[in-house]
């Protein structure tokens, strides 16, 4: 079985390898269906997590 990574939202926010608020995560969060960041979210009951691997991927495809 494959193992993933899941973090928190304060997790992004303070490692230095995300140039991300966490004001700016939640307005990602808010519109992950428009954006293609729903992939890379798991809800546990009121817990957000996101799954690095998808995160990575998805901040890529913004890449020009």
């Amino acid at each position: 079985m494959k193992e993933f990574k899941y973090v928190r939202l304060v997790d992004i926010v303070d490692d230095p390898k995300y140039p991300f608020t966490m004001g700016q995560l939640r307005t990602f969060l808010l519109k992950r269906e428009e954006n293609g960041l729903d992939k890379a979210i798991r809800r546990v009951e009121k817990c957000v997590y996101i799954r690095t691997d998808l995160f990575d991927e998805w901040i890529e495809s913004y890449a020009k």
